[in-house]
């Protein structure tokens, strides 16, 4: 009577390979789940400059959004107040750092949208997440009526309009 059993030659090869696989796999999720960080990142920071575009407008109070490079601060203007100043309402922490296109004034870092909802510097401004992670959304584009979100294109230029695909 034969013995239809496995060799431990045949053993150990199978379990080798099937770490092998698991092992590629997690590398995968890893790199999957910072690729979704990111775009939820990115995603909230957009719904959060349409909140502050549709309070401006709905309470005809000016809103200001501040970036910092690992911050985001809310803040509201009475009709008395000046651009520099105004009530702070949240802030908001980042999980990952942020660069901004070279604004007017680049100390402040700061966007106001007037009681219309739209912004007041007409100029465009850019912020990207700043990763090495390839995700399909790591950049907004804020124009003075919309903001969209887009996708770096060179990791290796600066953050700029001409180095983000609109998505």
């Amino acid at each position: 009577m034969k013995n239809r059993g496995f060799s431990i030659i045949e053993l150990i090869v199978v379990v080798g390979l099937i770490s092998l696989v698991l092992g590629i796999a997690a590398l995968d999720f890893f790199s999957w789940t910072r690729k979704a960080q990111i775009e939820r990142q990115v995603k909230e920071l957009y719904a959060d400059i349409q909140a502050a575009r549709l309070d401006a407008a709905f309470t005809k109070q000016r809103r200001g959004v501040e970036f910092s490079a690992n911050q985001v601060v809310f803040r509201r203007f009475s009709t008395n107040e000046s651009t520099a100043a105004g009530t702070r309402i949240s802030t908001k922490s980042l999980p990952f750092a942020i660069t901004r296109t070279t604004w007017a004034n680049p100390a402040d870092g700061q966007i106001i949208f007037d009681t219309k909802g739209v912004m007041a510097d007409p100029i465009v401004k850019v912020i990207c997440v700043t990763t090495d992670i390839d995700a399909s959304y790591d950049a907004l584009i804020i124009t003075p009526a919309i903001t969209n979100m887009g996708k770096v294109t060179n990791r290796g230029v600066a953050c700029g309009q001409d180095n983000v695909i609109q998505k």
